[in-house]
């Protein structure tokens, strides 16, 4: 993960990077290295984590002598992506988030073939003025692109990327494996009777390739889930009417529809509000208002932990109302018909 890289940045760990800046770091060509912010301070600057979050990560640092960073992923406060712009933003390096099938990939595989993509984790972006674009998850990964550069006659310039998106394109354009991102992945049913906050959430998710579906009221969310099954749930507990929380009671009758994670959202930002929805059931919650990079984070950890590590990697696609567990169903089916 990006995080031992920052941790193993030449000798240094999470916590030195932590307390002091970084200094007399390697130099090379395209992402020579200026004086840098600490690893906190560009966390709290981009509104990644909050001192309360620091404050709580320092806490547990006590007790179990983890790097912080690790603690942090731990808490699903970062993740993967998050350190993934630390780190660009740290070496000043461009970086690529999700990788698609390169132009003239063909040729590109004569350069670089399966094996080397494989044992050095990299995957060739493109060419252009005689100029290698390089996907590599280390910025001080220098032999590797001495390497590359001496083989190809190119000179090689790293773009950053998470190591899980490089053996995904990996496995994807030199393994012909399918995507295991697909859009059976992807598909978000966000709730809430804020018609601002329902449409900015929905419209940050679309920016990061999901699907979306929204309803404003507690019915009209059930007929969604009833007849699309989505893979996620966007929640406010505070809804007028049917409340967030009798929706999710309602969920949780179906042998289908409880399997669906849910991420909770509600103004109602008190540890006892958090606490009782965490209790009820809910995947995650998250405060308002929105932290949109956190609950964007909350969400691909979601999604990654039910469907990805293997819990429940095949979408359901039998409708509720015929599923074996027919009383729960009934009781969903009533109540988003409104009888």
């Amino acid at each position: 993960m990006l995080v031992e890289v920052v941790q193993k940045l030449h000798g240094f760990s999470m916590r030195q990077i932590l307390s002091k800046e970084v200094k007399n770091m390697p130099q090379k060509d395209d992402f020579s290295m200026k004086k840098r912010l600490r690893f906190g301070e560009i966390l709290l600057e981009m509104g990644v984590i909050t001192e309360s979050d620091l404050g709580r990560a320092l806490a547990r640092q006590k007790i179990t002598r983890q790097p912080l960073g690790q603690i942090f992923e731990q808490l699903g406060i970062i993740c993967d992506k998050d350190i993934l712009r630390i780190l660009a933003r740290q070496f000043h390096m461009k970086k690529i988030e999700q990788i698609r099938r390169p132009v003239h990939f063909e040729g590109l595989v004569k350069m670089i073939d399966s094996r080397m993509a494989v044992e050095k984790k990299i995957f060739p972006l493109g060419v252009k003025d005689k100029i290698l674009y390089l996907a590599i998850c280390s910025p001080l990964d220098l032999d590797t692109l001495d390497f590359v550069s001496f083989r190809t006659g190119l000179r090689t310039v790293p773009v950053l990327a998470t190591p899980a998106e490089i053996d995904r394109a990996i496995r994807i354009f030199y393994l012909e494996e399918a995507d295991p991102r697909g859009s059976e992945f992807r598909t978000i049913l966000v709730v809430d009777d804020q018609e601002t906050y329902c449409k900015t959430i929905c419209a940050k998710l679309q920016q990061s390739d999901y699907r979306t579906l929204s309803a404003d009221n507690g019915p009209d969310a059930l007929k969604l889930v009833l007849a699309r099954m989505p893979h996620l749930i966007i929640l406010e507990s505070a809804l007028s009417g049917m409340s967030g929380r009798d929706v999710f009671r309602t969920l949780q009758t179906n042998c289908q529809s409880r399997k669906i994670p849910v991420i909770g959202i509600s103004t109602r930002a008190y540890p006892e509000e958090e606490a009782l929805l965490l209790d009820m059931g809910y995947f995650d919650f998250v405060a308002k208002p929105l932290n949109f990079t956190r609950l964007l984070a909350r969400v691909r950890r979601a999604l990654t932990f039910v469907y990805e590590n293997g819990n429940d990697a095949q979408k359901q696609t039998v409708p509720i109302a015929w599923t074996e567990d027919r009383s729960g169903a009934e009781s969903l089916h009533r109540l988003a018909l409104g009888i």
